[in-house]
């Protein structure tokens, strides 16, 4: 189980790269510009250790134990779910969390040598817990002789010890006291997502890029460019699902007509005045139906940042995937993601409805050629697969062969080879 849950945590590469990891009795730091992750990624490596049923200490200096033990619910769960891990698996997983981890947050003062001293104490003693990790989020060095006393302590009492370590917006890649620290991780941000370095390991300094393309809030791995059969969703079976979609030419008519290789029902809205290449379960909307999934284009028209003009074709376009969306739990675009995240062209309101009602989200961008998932507020690249078997698949009229194979990917991985 614990190498099922962690294989989308940064923890899977860690020990490659950190060679072997940090021992006990040594000192290391994540470092980054504040909002990079430091926090999560101290999590990951505090339940990286929980799970193979060591004992962790969180000290924090930041948050109060609520927070925290919040915060590593959210991680854990996030976990869980990228790795399938669920059921009975996940409760003993969470389960071993909570007996091996023990939080104390001191929030109203500086945190020196001597607070950590009688922080260890007051774990030993009162607690009767005795780490072999120790975290500190929120550490702020002011000698390099306390981190070596820091270090020598855990020497003594047999701990590896990580800190997260603010470093400057005008010095990005510069650590403080950086003689001091046995290891350093440094948290670089690249567009929407974060990358790892080593930076140093067991004392000696190198530039070891872990190849690694994380998200900043979860610090899960994004940039996954293969796809696990052991590891991914289990699909409904075809014969249970159902594609809704339009049925124009390109992207529509491309899912429908591997619907059909596969063996799943179809559902292809249509209005009077619009034309269908493919009307296999086609459904002839009504005005009033169609008056179910009524906007104001001015609305559309902000939302997307473009201007679209009052004009019957438009508005039944975009009423029609009004119904598309609404009866969908996952829903997959062909299209082309512009910089302020939209997607290009009427198909871009299907976007927008299915981030207003949280659904399930993938675009495979034609221009990039990749799958891409919104998480949060922001695009990460990925791979999906068919999770539910109410799903509505739509896209650009222009299609090209690069968006056929992916749509044809996407059935495969979920399905196997067509009936």
């Amino acid at each position: 189980m614990y190498a099922q849950i962690f294989e989308r945590s940064p923890m899977r590469v860690f020990e490659e790269s950190l060679h072997g990891g940090l021992a006990a009795g040594e000192l290391g730091a994540v470092v980054g510009r504040a909002g990079t992750g430091k926090s999560a990624l101290l999590v990951h490596l505090a339940l990286d250790r929980l799970l193979r049923d060591q004992k962790v200490l969180h000290l924090s200096l930041r948050d109060n134990a609520e927070h925290v033990r919040s915060f590593y619910g959210a991680i854990f769960d996030g976990v869980a779910k990228a790795a399938r891990v669920k059921g009975k698996a996940k409760a003993e997983a969470r389960l071993a969390v909570e007996q091996n981890r023990q939080i104390l947050c001191y929030l109203d003062s500086d945190f020196g040598y001597d607070d950590f001293v009688r922080a260890m104490a007051t774990a030993d003693e009162v607690l009767g817990f005795v780490p072999s990790v120790v975290l500190i989020d929120g550490l702020a060095p002011t000698s390099e002789d306390e981190l070596g006393k820091l270090k020598s302590l855990a020497a003594e009492k047999g701990f590896a010890l990580w800190t997260s370590l603010r470093s400057h917006r005008e010095q990005p890649g510069v650590v403080p006291f950086a003689g001091a620290w046995s290891t350093t991780v440094m948290l670089e941000p690249v567009d929407t997502v974060v990358e790892l370095t080593a930076s140093r390991v067991h004392g000696t300094d190198l530039n070891d890029k872990m190849g690694l393309q994380l998200d900043p809030t979860t610090m899960l791995v994004t940039g996954e460019d293969g796809w696990d059969p052991m590891s991914a969703p289990p699909s409904p079976r075809a014969i249970d699902c159902t594609l809704y979609s339009g049925g124009a030419t390109g992207s529509e008519a491309a899912f429908g007509k591997l619907a059909e290789q596969f063996g799943l029902s179809e559902l292809n809205f249509t209005f009077d005045g619009h034309r269908q290449e493919r009307t296999v379960g086609s459904k002839l909307l009504s005005d009033r139906e169609l008056a179910a999934g009524d906007v104001s284009l001015v609305y559309v028209s902000k939302r997307l940042h473009r201007t679209y003009s009052e004009g019957s074709l438009i508005r039944r376009v975009l009423q029609s995937l009004w119904h598309q969306v609404s009866r969908a739990q996952q829903v997959f675009v062909v299209g082309s993601i512009n910089s302020d995240g939209t997607v290009t062209g009427g198909t871009g309101w299907s976007v927008e409805l299915a981030r207003m009602w949280h659904k399930d989200l993938w675009v495979y961008d034609q221009v990039q050629t990749s799958w891409f998932h919104w998480h949060k507020d922001r695009w990460v690249a990925g791979v999906p697969v068919i999770e539910s078997p109410h799903f509505c698949g739509t896209g650009t009229r222009q299609l090209n062969e690069n968006g056929q194979r992916a749509i044809a990917g996407l059935f495969e991985r979920s399905f196997g080879t067509p009936r």
